[in-house]
């Protein structure tokens, strides 16, 4: 009766062993997984990690890319601006220019047409100044007047010099009144005692630039004529006006004048320009 009882409790003995073995190695098991899952879950960790930092270098990378580009910009609109302003100041100048072409261009049509008239009035006086030497020639041996200084000396028409007449030397004392002989030193006359002896004599012009900002003033130009001709050959401003266009514009317009030919040979003439837009 014993001997069963003893099977028994070997036989749940090493059952319970079996147990146990089976338990260890199930709990080994676990721990095994569980270490595993760790190691698994720490990588992930790292690589999110790495993956966060990655990102914000990027986004420090682009932000740095971004002003960078700004700043470019920024330097290409100033160059395009500044471009801009170039080109502007291109056109103004190109119309500047253009203008200025034009002027001259106006100016040297008035010079051709000056020099036209000039022309026609040397011609007509070589054709009249022969019947004049024969007159001349003529009435000397009838009768010597008394010479005269040479500012006094006129030349007279050709139909006053018929025949001699009487009177004249008193006749001749007219003529230095209106056109004195200046000789190498000049003499201030007029401005409008200077135009009466003229036969051309085109007005200064008041630019419109100074008389928009009010410039006025008054000088004196020194003309130099060629008694032959009566073309003026010299001009410039003894006495400033005060402003360098008023001068320029005053000399442009006294070097077109032309005088009666043996009349003056130095002129000094007073101009003055005021707020009315014309020049005295």
């Amino acid at each position: 009766m014993l001997r069963p009882k003893s099977t028994i409790s070997a036989a749940t003995s090493k059952i319970v062993v079996v147990l146990a073995f089976l338990c260890l190695m199930i709990a080994a098991i676990f721990g095994l997984l569980g270490s595993y899952k760790v190691d698994a879950l720490r990588t992930e960790v790292a690589s999110a990690n790495a993956a966060r930092d990655a990102a914000e270098h990027r986004r420090v990378t682009q932000e740095t890319e971004l002003k960078a580009r700004e700043t470019a910009v920024a330097g290409e609109e100033a160059k395009i601006a500044e471009a801009e302003n170039r080109a502007a100041k291109a056109g103004a100048e190109l119309a500047q220019s253009q203008k200025e072409k034009t002027e001259l261009q106006t100016e040297l049509e008035e010079k051709q047409n000056e020099a036209a008239s000039l022309q026609k009035r040397i011609d007509e006086a070589g054709t009249t100044a022969k019947p004049s030497q024969k007159l001349a020639a003529t009435s000397t041996p009838e009768k010597q007047p008394t010479p005269t200084p040479p500012s006094l000396e006129t030349k007279a028409e050709p139909a006053e010099e018929t025949t001699p007449p009487p009177q004249q030397p008193n006749r001749r004392k007219t003529s230095p009144a209106k056109a004195p002989e200046v000789g190498a030193s000049a003499t201030t006359i007029s401005f409008s005692s200077a135009k009466a002896l003229a036969t051309f004599a085109p007005l200064p012009k008041y630019p419109l630039k100074v008389r928009s900002d009010s410039v006025t003033g008054s000088g004196v130009c020194v003309v130099s004529v060629d008694q032959a001709s009566g073309r003026v050959t010299e001009a410039s401003m003894e006495q400033s006006t005060g402003d360098s266009t008023l001068d320029k514009s005053a000399v442009r317009a006294f070097r077109k004048w032309r005088f009666k030919p043996g009349t003056v040979s130095k002129v000094r003439i007073p101009i003055e320009f005021t707020m009315t837009g014309s020049s005295r």
